[in-house]
This record gives structure tokens, C-alpha cells and sequence, in this order.
């Protein structure tokens, strides 16, 4: 391999850390990477960039007084969203961001886990269900202020669809699932919930080069306009174009499968993954296919 491109086991040598925990780092795009013949490379020059960004933020960590204290981000987040306290529950994720937080962190392992434990409190009688608007009302108001902070230089990807169904109340999980296929490189054209099955098909036939549609159902009323909008989508967009399905309403790949979808997104990462894995697809034919070309031009 030339000096100038590197594998996961390089990088994890030069970081000092385990090889897993390099390949988090290629996997939540972190760290830039491109996948040639099914194997990560990453160029010397996007090390060196995630290096100076990591020791940027480790510095601006050592200077904070949010950073040096050992602060329960899931519990002072909490008690802000049920507090409906906007301003503070900004400064408990800017202080985890000092702290070193990327945005795919703050937004799966402190945001989300905060609003499901306030779903499952109102769901056990806890907490009144205007508690729980608030907090969510305050937590979209935190994904609006993120939003741009989840952007990716380079290369588009391709084109994304997402949505919900007719009668999905909740749309914060498809602002939140947006903003990160952004961070990974997608363009994401975002209906929101609610969203008429014929809608729904208009705008799938309005994107050029659409690579996937998602789903997104969390509540157990929506199975039903879920599996009229999939069964619609299917016979308008053909079989080519994979239409996933996640959200809390959905159990495993079967039942999503039974209402009509090709794949079961689990969470956002679920998502990103089937996502990565078309990319990967993708160049592995490109791949094949020039090859193929090169060896009829030799003959």
C-alpha cells in the first residue's frame, strides 16, 4: 500500500488504539475513509485532519470548566427538557460538544436515550403528558440550533427519501435521522410525519438518482397507514429502489417485512449501515465492471 494511503489497522497503530475503535471512527465518518474492493482506506491527509480536529477539541476541553467536571450529560439533560429549559439544556450539549462530543454522539447516545426515558416515564403515569410535549417541543428546538453544525465537505452520496406515514404524529426522530444521513454524506429530502401515501410517491418520482426510501412509524395506530403507504410505493417506484421501514413501532425485520418493506432500519445507525452497505455494493460492480472493460480492451 502506498505510504500516502492507509488501512484501519494503520490508523489504529497511529492513534494508539484498538482496531474497533479506529473502525467507529470510519464508520460514524469521523475519520474520512473510502472502501476499495472491501477494504477501508483512508488517505494520510484525512488522518492528519481528524488528528488536528480531535486536538483542537481535546484543547478547548482543557480550558473548560464544563469540561473538567464529571457531569451526568443524561441526567442535567433530563431535568431540562422536563423543566422546559431551552437555554440550559443548549449549554449541557455545547459542554458535552467541548467536551469532545461529535455530533452523531450527541445526538444517539445523550439526546435520544434522555427522550425515551421521558416517553417511558409518561408511559408508566410519572409524568402528565403535557411534561412530555414540552420536552420534546425543547428537544426539536435543540435539533433545529445542531442542524447546521451536521454537514459534510466532499462528494455527495446520493439521494434519500424519508417520512412518515399518514397519521405519524412524531417527526423529531426524522429531523434527528436526517441530520446524520447528512453528516454521513447524503442529500435527504425530509416530508416529515403525517405524510399522504400519493405525497409520498410524488416526491419519489421528483428526485433524481433516489438510492433509498425510509419509513418512519413509532406509534402502534400508524401500522396500518404504514403497510397502504409501502404497498403504494412499491407499485409506483417498481422493486428496484429499496424502501426500509424503522421507528419504535416496529419490532424486528419480519414485521417489516409483513408490512411490505425491504429492510427494518434499527435506529438511525440501521439506516446508515444498509446505506453504506449500497455505496459499498455500488463500487464493487463499478469495480468489477471496469475491470471486465479492461480486460476486453487487452484482448
Amino acid at each position: 500500500m502506498a505510504d500516502d494511503i492507509l488501512s484501519i489497522e494503520d490508523v489504529a497503530t497511529a492513534l494508539g488504539v484498538h482496531y474497533m475503535t479506529a473502525y467507529r471512527y470510519v464508520k460514524r465518518r469521523a475519520l474520512e475513509a473510502t472502501q476499495v474492493n472491501g477494504q477501508w482506506q483512508i488517505t494520510r491527509a484525512d488522518l492528519d485532519d481528524f488528528l488536528k480536529r480531535r486536538t483542537d477539541r481535546h484543547s478547548k476541553a482543557e480550558g473548560s470548566r464544563d469540561a473538567r467536571r464529571t457531569a451526568d450529560y443524561h441526567r442535567d439533560l433530563h431535568k431540562c427538557l422536563v423543566d422546559s429549559d431551552a437555554k440550559a439544556a443548549f449549554d449541557v450539549l455545547q459542554s458535552a460538544i467541548d467536551a469532545g462530543a461529535d455530533m452523531e454522539e450527541v445526538y444517539l447516545e445523550i439526546l435520544s436515550p434522555v427522550l425515551s426515558d421521558i416517553g417511558a416515564s409518561w408511559a408508566r403515569g410519572e409524568i402528565d403528558i403535557s411534561v412530555e410535549h414540552q420536552a420534546t417541543a425543547v428537544a426539536t428546538r435543540l435539533v433545529g440550533q445542531l442542524s447546521p453544525r451536521c454537514v459534510r465537505r466532499g462528494r455527495r452520496r446520493g439521494n434519500v427519501l424519508i417520512g412518515g406515514p399518514a397519521g405519524e404524529r412524531h417527526s423529531l426522530a426524522l429531523a434527528m435521522l436526517g441530520d446524520l444521513l447528512r453528516l454521513h454524506g447524503w442529500d435527504v429530502s425530509d416530508l416529515g410525519a403525517d405524510t399522504p401515501s400519493n405525497s409520498f410517491v410524488h416526491a419519489a418520482s421528483s428526485i433524481s438518482d433516489l438510492v433509498a426510501v425510509g419509513v418512519s412509524v413509532t406509534s402502534n395506530e400508524s401500522l396500518e397507514s404504514a403497510a397502504e403507504l409501502l404497498s403504494t410505493l412499491r407499485r409506483a417506484i417498481g422493486d428496484e429502489l429499496p424502501v426500509l421501514v424503522g421507528g419504535s413501532a416496529i419490532r424486528d425485520f419480519d414485521h417489516a417485512r409483513s408490512l411490505g418493506a425491504d429492510h427494518f432500519a434499527e435506529g438511525a445507525r440501521g439506516f446508515i449501515d444498509f446505506l453504506d452497505s449500497l455505496s459499498s455494493k455500488g463500487r464493487k460492480a463499478s469495480s468489477t465492471k471496469q475491470s471486465a472493460d479492461d480486460d476486453a480492451s487487452n484482448d
